[in-house]
């Protein structure tokens, strides 16, 4: 063991930051996960050089070694010496040739320029993947005052670290453009690291090295650093130790730290995936995932853009949602936490969801001086919200009026291991200052109100601080207190709150002391590693991974994080509203955008969610019944916005921005919505095949919806069934007869209830004799459906193949949507509602959601007629467009038309491109981001055999892979990029 390694905690190595002031780190396969992509890349240019080279010479080609070779000759040198040495090692020699020498030309330079090229092809469809360890581990020495410098033979070391979002852990870069700017020679020569120990003004004796290569342990060691760390990720760390690595580790997680107040315990650390596990320790027991691919970053502070923001940072459990508010508050902070299915109701308006006091709140003063971002200079401040972890990070450098900074470190959480727990941590450190701090963290110990709608809500705070002169646990002064703070040292404080209604418990107020008393005994780091270990368990299950698109592959996540955040399969008495939990527009209502938009997702990747969401439509039935019966007609009619209750709570009336009222008609006329609710029964019921569900809940939802339908359509004269005056999903027409979408799902119901009576009828008679007794079914009435959607109007004309929208749409005015692009507000706010209505502009996709939904019931011909008929006169005045549009785009094989589309999916949050993110994420359109890649690109269908994809990839991407549940069983999807393996491929099954 080399003199500056302590004797091993626990068998692994201690390193004694006592002996170093900097750190110096090759970059491919310590930090970035490079190497392969670097490998393949020489693998293919030598190939193709080797084979024309065997064939012109007629000699047997013998291909490169993408491990033999690449270790021995290249991996950690310059390009071109890694082309020599390879060379030279199959005895061919090459003139160097210029350096600007194109492929054709047969020296070392087009080769090296060849590679290159090979290499940003591949790093473009692969991305940058880290190593998360090594990057904490890095985040640590930084932490602890090491200086840190990245020594790389790459060329594409900057464009690499910037993608991968790492470039602000390095004091110093010498990459291979530095190297040959200075005239630099490479590996194994100590040039490139000595001349970083030059930049970083740290002696070579008090550095650390870490390297992968073997060519860069010698260069260390030849440098005159203090350690030589070798990573052996491939098999060799014989070979490291024998070029002069002092220590080998699997990976940097392996290594404990000893920090530099040498002999003090309570300061070792053990650096591991995502996490230190720590003792007291008053720093963070963990460092945002450093991927870009699972992070989104805000920098800077915009007031005006804080409302979508804390939008977008939501943290949230599927019971209790918050909003990303500053701590501190600003001028335009609006904080707010919802809790699932809890209402509140003012006087002469509908229901909205109950709001919870500021349980993040924290103002902290020095000297008297409140940290505000508002006030004072802040140096540095950004925002994290880490998808894959479920935690928003916040870092902060303050400097006040007087001039002291103030560094802060903070994270916040709602957790997925206990979720009735809120979670939140800050670490703060005096950088050039000693003096008096004072914190308030109060919300009043414990919170306790009652609703409008009589619910009890109760919320218990406990606070801990660490790092004081003494650590206080199970604290909530309303009081703020001056401690004292020191130069240097590092703060905490931690704070969990319980959460608890009288939905969930009989004494709300006393569950949630206790609850929060105990919760404030644990570490922070047993709390997040809970909270951690139930993400991890859901990313397993529903992760899609996109190869070659990093802005895809972030926005899949965020819109998978948002739908997982929203989700509680513990509670079957709440839905999902349209904006989740994360904001008050639409005051948490539930409309179809649950069963249409993101079961789907629930369905295949956590069915027990997608069970409860339904469950909620089976509570609610009862209401559902009242209301067709206030219709005068028999059945169900769920209301088209619901709260708790599953009353309707549809606003009757709603202001324009010019002041004008007008009469809202969807609460009466949006009855689509029964079939909706049928429609997601019924597919959860062929995904899973949960038969306890189908008996106890799903088939009473499919007869008595089915019942509505029948007795909604009315026989006219022509001797087909009519149902009118309805709205379809083109919300922008009202009060029109036989709307395609509604027609065409109110058919589909009364088909699959009489299916379902037959089923249930032959398979199950005990349970059919209950049902149909308990609900009052005559025995006639399944095959009544079958008449009625045999008769019903479609719409279709034969000739041409379109389905007409509604009844005299063909006969509106037809208006060239593009005339009016770029357009910066609706069309209906351009062009008048009025006129909207007598044109054949739609708000949002109709005939092609119902060609979406019932696929294989139109033949290839019908579908892309009416996708290519409706597509250019639909205006996306509804989130919910853009998805259905890119999904149907995709699976008519126009990956470009659909990219197109995606792209303009995602920036509806992302990019607020509808100018109304601020109320909330849009929980229906990331649903609906989901199904247009699943069912779109990778063209996934749900057949009685099993799943099966039709893929039509964007051209871009570099693959697709996903795993699916189906029937109880995992299946595995991989997809090559476009033009790879094509045709239906069954899903690979697994029992993982």
């Amino acid at each position: 063991m080399a003199d500056n390694l302590a004797p091993s905690i626990e068998g692994a190595p201690v390193l004694d930051l006592a002996e170093f002031d900097g750190a110096a780190f090759d970059l491919d396969g310590v930090i970035t996960r490079t190497a392969t992509v670097h490998a393949a890349a020489w693998k293919r240019l030598f190939d193709a050089f080797l084979a024309r080279r065997a064939a012109r010479m007629r000699e047997e080609f013998r291909p490169f070694d993408a491990e033999g070779d690449y270790l021995r000759h290249v991996d950690g040198k310059p390009r071109l010496d890694g082309v020599r040495d390879f060379l030279r090692s199959r005895a061919i020699v090459l003139p160097d040739g210029e350096p600007d020498d194109p492929p054709e030309r047969e020296t070392v330079c087009s080769l090296g320029n060849g590679k290159d090229a090979l290499f940003r092809q591949l790093l473009a469809r692969k991305g940058v993947e880290v190593f998360d360890g090594s990057v904490a581990f890095i985040r640590r020495l930084r932490g602890a005052g090491l200086k840190t410098a990245v020594v790389s033979a790459s060329k594409n070391t900057v464009p690499i670290l910037k993608a991968a979002g790492l470039a602000d852990l390095f004091d110093a870069c010498v990459d291979g453009v530095e190297a040959e700017r200075l005239g630099l020679e490479g590996k194994p020569s100590p040039d490139t690291f000595l001349h970083a120990a030059k930049v970083l003004g740290v002696p070579p004796k008090r550095i650390l090295g870490v390297e992968d290569s073997l060519a860069g342990v010698e260069a260390i060691r030849a440098a005159g650093f203090g350690l030589a760390v070798g990573v052996d990720r491939t098999g060799h760390g014989a070979a490291l130790a024998a070029h002069g690595a002092g220590v080998v580790v699997p990976d940097l997680t392996a290594l404990h730290l000893r920090a530099k107040e040498a002999g003090d315990p309570a300061r070792d650390l053990r650096v591991r995936e995502g996490a230190q596990a720590c003792g007291p320790s008053a720093d963070l027991p963990l460092w945002p995932s450093a991927d870009p691919e699972w992070v989104l970053v805000e920098e800077g502070f915009t007031p005006t853009r804080e409302h979508e923001v804390e939008s977008l940072f939501t943290i949230g459990n599927g019971y209790i949602g918050s909003r990303a508010a500053l701590a501190e508050g600003s001028s335009l902070s609006a904080p707010e936490t919802f809790i699932a299915g809890v209402f509140d109701t003012r006087p002469g308006a509908s229901p909205e969801l109950a709001t919870l006091p500021e349980w993040e709140h924290l103002s902290i003063t020095v000297e008297g001086q409140p940290l505000r971002l508002d006030l004072g200079r802040f140096l540095e401040h950004r925002r994290i919200l880490d998808l894959r972890q479920a935690i928003v990070w916040r870092e902060w450098q303050h400097q006040d009026a007087a001039g002291r900074l103030t560094r802060i470190r903070g994270l916040r959480l709602a957790s997925a291991a206990d979720r009735h727990l809120l979670v939140g941590s800050v670490a703060f450190s005096p950088e050039n200052f000693s003096g008096l701090m004072s914190l308030d963290a109060s919300i009043g110990g414990l919170v306790s109100k009652r609703t409008a709608t009589g619910a009890a809500v109760a919320l218990a705070a406990a606070t801990r601080f660490i790092g004081f002169d003494r650590t206080t646990a199970a604290e909530d002064r309303a009081t703020p207190r001056p401690l004292r703070v020191d130069l240097g040292k590092v703060y905490r404080l931690d704070r969990v709150v319980a959460v608890h209604t009288s939905r969930d418990s009989g004494s709300p107020e006393l569950v949630a002391r206790e609850h929060a008393d105990r919760a404030i005994e644990s570490e922070l780091a047993a709390l997040i590693d809970g909270h951690r270990s139930a993400w991890m368990e859901r990313w397993r299950a529903s992760d899609v991974r996109i190869g070659g698109d990093p802005a895809a592959q972030r926005a899949l996540r965020f819109a998978i994080y948002h739908l997982l955040s929203a989700a509680n399969p513990e509670d079957e008495r709440t839905s999902i509203g349209a904006r989740g939990l994360t904001g008050s527009a639409y005051k948490g209502h539930v409309f179809w955008d649950t069963e249409i938009f993101m079961l789907p997702f629930f369905t295949l990747t956590y069915p027990e969610a997608a069970r409860a969401l339904l469950k909620y439509r089976y509570h609610t039935l009862p209401a559902a019944r009242r209301r067709a019966a206030q219709f005068g007609h028999r059945g169900a009619l769920y209301a088209w916005e619901s709260a708790d209750t599953g009353e309707d709570v549809t606003p009757s009336l709603v202001s324009l921005p010019g002041g004008e009222t007008i009469r809202v008609l969807t609460g009466e006329q949006e009855q689509h919505i029964s079939a909706d609710v049928a429609y997601a029964v019924w597919s959860y019921w062929h995904a899973t095949g949960d038969q306890e569900f189908l008996l106890g809940a799903g088939a009473e939802i499919l007869l008595e919806t089915a019942r509505f339908w029948a007795s909604r359509a009315e026989r006219g004269e022509d001797g087909r069934c009519h149902i009118r005056g309805v709205i379809g999903p083109d919300e922008y027409h009202e009060t029109v007869d036989d709307n395609a979408y509604t027609n065409g799902m109110a058919k589909w119901n009364l088909l699959t209830g009489e299916r379902v009576a037959r089923l249930v009828a032959e398979r199950w008679p005990e349970r059919w004799q209950a049902l149909s007794a308990g609900i009052g079914l005559r025995p006639d009435e399944p095959a009544e459906w079958l008449t009625v959607a045999r008769d019903m109007y479609t719409g279709l004309d034969e000739a041409t193949g379109l389905m007409e929208q509604f009844r005299g749409y063909f006969e509106l005015e037809d208006i060239d949507l593009g005339a009016f692009e770029p357009r910066n507000a609706p069309v209906d706010v351009l062009l008048g509602r009025e006129r909207v209505q007598r044109s054949k502009i739609i708000k949002q996709p109709d005939v092609v959601m119902l060609l979406h939904l019932l696929w294989d019931d139109y033949p290839p011909a019908v579908r892309e007629a009416n996708f290519r008929y409706y597509e250019p006169r639909c205006a996306h005045g509804s989130s919910l467009s853009p998805a259905i549009h890119a999904l149907v785009a995709a699976r008519l094989g126009d990956p470009e038309l659909a990219t197109r589309y995606f792209r303009q999916a995602v920036d509806i949050d992302l990019a607020d491109n509808m100018g109304n993110a601020a109320g909330g994420v849009h929980a229906a359109a990331l649903g609906g981001l989901w199904q247009a890649v699943v069912f779109g690109f990778a063209g996934l269908r749900l057949t009685d055999h099993g799943p099966e994809h039709h893929p039509n990839l964007p051209p871009h991407w570099g693959g697709l892979s996903m795993r699916i549940m189906w029937r109880g069983r995992t299946h595995d999807l991989n997809l090559p990029p476009a033009g790879g393996a094509a045709g239906p491929q069954p899903g690979r099954r697994s029992d993982g």
